[in-house]
């Protein structure tokens, strides 16, 4: 049986792990595999809040533009700044985490 390990987003709750990498069209040939977290270290720059996308119909998403918090009108700011405040509280509780991480991670 095969075993695999994915960890948690802290922010969603979504799970990723690694990916198998294959040849296009033949998903049965394994040519490696990559991390899926080691991409979210190379966003980096002036980020936006999110996306704004419309309905192409039949499943498919166009993307259009980026938007930022002041265009936030479903209050999805405050939900992610809790959690992502209460996930510094839990690590630390945990030992996961460190004050001086932390702050180290601010300046």
């Amino acid at each position: 049986m095969a075993e695999w390990k994915e960890a948690f987003c802290v922010l969603c709750g979504r799970t990723m792990g690694k990916r198998n990498i294959t040849p296009r069209g033949k998903p049965w040939i394994k040519l490696g595999d990559k991390n899926l977290w080691e991409e979210t270290q190379t966003f980096t720059g002036d980020k936006p809040f999110g996306v704004v996308k419309s309905s192409e119909g039949r499943g498919t998403m166009q993307f259009e533009r980026y938007y930022d918090i002041d265009e936030d009108e479903e209050g999805y700011f405050g939900f992610m700044k809790s959690r992502l405040l209460n996930v510094l509280g839990e690590w630390l509780e945990k030992g996961w985490l460190t004050r001086a991480e932390i702050e180290g991670a601010m300046k």
